[in-house]
């Protein structure tokens, strides 16, 4: 079961959405208070002790306030979880027959009817055809008897499954519609388009392929399919978040970059002030390929004769 949160899009209905839960707001709300109290026993226990032993200098008014003035958080808490609205689901799957008195019954109360006409629009169709003919309990009978119940819910049909011409008939039409209305909305390239590749097969003008490479027929839709389709249909009704997803959770940028690990940064180019000097001669070299005399004097010197002369000395000094 889902539970979608009641928020909207867009700048305005969330700036209003900081505003109800805003901690002045909060605590001068005396019905969410008093539901507070109710939901929560052993809070309406510490409220009403304190309350009792309270000393007679302070009002009930300034006690109620500085109650709540440290318990805002629980406040904020239970009118997010009020706010809290409940989203779609499957209903088909969630009606389950029951056996009272040696009977199968099957028990379907008018917001799961309601449901059922949101999530599938062929069944408000169905409805709408058949009811001024037959009455309203006998089309919900048959309905949970016929293949397209379990299509709906997303089980295979068998030819075992009893046939019914009244509800049979509306087995492709609801897979043509949705179809139809998805081609619409969306352009799929002829790349992965397998419905248009599927006009130009070669075997199309010949024998037809093994009956394990036949696509089934779209009253026998597999389960995977009809599950998709229905979950797309439940997100769909969704509100979206205003939030961006990219964004840290719980913590600031700021934050969340001073704790971010600096070895696995990229590396930043150098950000480096290039000096630029025009005249160079008062701190550049004389320019002259001359040489130190120390320098002649270690070019003239032969390696060899350098280091016996070393070894002479130290073997001279042990």
């Amino acid at each position: 079961m889902a539970i979608a949160s009641a928020v909207s899009s867009g700048p305005q209905a969330g700036a209003s959405q900081e505003g109800i839960y805003d901690d002045a707001k909060l605590q001068s709300d005396v019905d969410l208070q008093q539901a507070l109290l109710k939901a929560d026993s052993q809070l309406s226990k510490t409220f009403m002790e304190s309350l009792r032993t309270k000393p007679d200098s302070i009002s009930n008014t300034q006690f109620t306030s500085q109650f709540w003035s440290s318990r805002v958080h629980l406040l904020r808490a239970h009118a997010i979880e009020k706010s809290q609205t409940r989203g779609s689901y499957n209903v088909l799957a969630s009606i389950r027959p029951e056996t009272k008195d040696n009977a199968l019954r099957l028990s379907i109360s008018k917001e799961q009817i309601q449901l059922i006409f949101n999530q599938h629009a062929i069944m408000r169709r169905a409805y709408d055809e058949n009811v001024p003919k037959m009455n309203e309990s006998e089309f919900w009978v048959k309905f949970f008897q016929s293949r397209l119940f379990k299509k709906l819910k997303g089980e295979k049909i068998t030819e075992a499954d009893p046939t019914n011409p009244v509800l049979d008939k509306y087995l492709q039409v609801d897979d043509e519609a949705e179809r139809a209305k998805r081609l619409m909305g969306t352009h799929v390239p002829h790349i992965i388009d397998i419905e248009g590749n599927e006009e130009n097969h070669s075997q199309r003008q010949g024998n037809q392929p093994d009956f394990t490479m036949r696509p089934a027929p779209n009253h026998r839709v597999p389960i995977i399919r009809t599950l998709n389709t229905l979950s797309e249909k439940l997100l769909s009704q969704v509100a979206p978040n205003d939030i961006d997803p990219s964004l840290p959770i719980g913590v600031d940028e700021e934050t969340y970059n001073s704790l971010a690990l600096q070895d696995l940064r990229d590396e930043s180019a150098d950000d480096r002030i290039i000096l630029h000097i025009k005249d160079q001669s008062h701190i550049a070299t004389t320019g002259d390929d001359t040489i130190s005399q120390d320098a002649q004097l270690y070019s003239s010197l032969s390696p060899s004769k350098t280091l016996q002369a070393l070894r002479v000395d130290l073997a001279s000094t042990l």
